[in-house]
């Protein structure tokens, strides 16, 4: 049920604070998906993909821009007794993270790892990744700048970006690098990328379950992770590729709830 698996006590912040303000609440709390909230009325949430296409890849000075600028207005509802494939339906419909209201009652949040978590712990035999994966990565090389890296991501609108040094995958940089290690520290955008990308990749065989792949972002608390076929990374498969894997499962009763 959505109640074991939700993230409990979200982060509740108003629309009208500064994003340099909300930034700094996120990492404070370790939450990154923040709800906006004004009079008792949820708005929608702040994501990291808010900061890095509306902030980050335009040059903007987060002390000068109010949440309100560049929230997303969308979320969608679940109580706290739907099960993890009934999230996966709404998440799937809105485009967006899920609130869970008790009566009118913010209680929590879920997100695509939320869901991944819940189906990670689910007793599904999990059939095998491929179709559901993606299977053009993107790289850069280790040496682009953090503006270069965050401008192909808002471009193309992807969570990451593997790192390659001579011919090598060194590591990955993902939107949460762009917001909790590099702009929460208040760094220059001149600066390599490589300095704010995380070194110990952690890769799955891609003749892998989904299951095997929702375990293991389980475990390692990772929401996306690189593929190995022939001994070279050629796909990535991310928490909202899980997400969609069950809806699309769900759809055809191959998934029991």
């Amino acid at each position: 049920m959505v109640r074991e698996f939700m993230s409990r006590n979200p982060l509740v912040i108003g629309p009208d604070i500064r994003v340099s303000e909300a930034v700094s609440l996120m990492k404070e709390r370790d939450i990154w998906s923040p709800v906006v909230v004004k009079g008792g009325e949820i708005l929608g949430f702040l994501t990291e993909r808010d900061i890095i296409a509306n902030i980050l890849s335009e040059g903007i000075d987060p002390y000068q821009v109010k949440v309100i600028d560049v929230m997303t207005r969308r979320y969608g509802v679940l109580n706290p007794d739907e099960t993890y494939v009934d999230a996966s339906k709404v998440m799937m419909k809105m485009k967006s993270r899920l609130v869970v209201l008790d009566g009118k009652e913010l209680i929590g949040v879920v997100t695509a790892a939320d869901i991944t978590r819940a189906y990670a712990e689910s007793e599904s035999t999990g059939p095998p990744l491929r179709k559901y994966a993606t299977w053009e990565v993107l790289k850069v090389k280790s040496t682009v700048s953090v503006r270069e890296a965050i401008s192909v991501m808002a471009e193309r609108r992807v969570g990451s970006l593997l790192i390659e040094e001579s011919g090598l995958i060194k590591g990955i940089f993902t939107e949460r690098d762009a917001v909790k290690r590099f702009l929460s520290g208040g760094c220059d955008l001149c600066d390599p990328v490589y300095k704010y990308a995380m070194e110990d990749l952690i890769v799955l065989d891609a003749n892998s379950t989904l299951l095997d792949a929702a375990k293991l972002m389980s475990e390692h608390k990772i929401k996306r992770v690189p593929l190995v076929d022939e001994g070279e990374i050629k796909g990535i498969i991310t928490a909202r590729d899980i997400v969609e894997a069950i809806w699309r499962i769900s759809t055809t009763e191959e998934l029991a709830p």
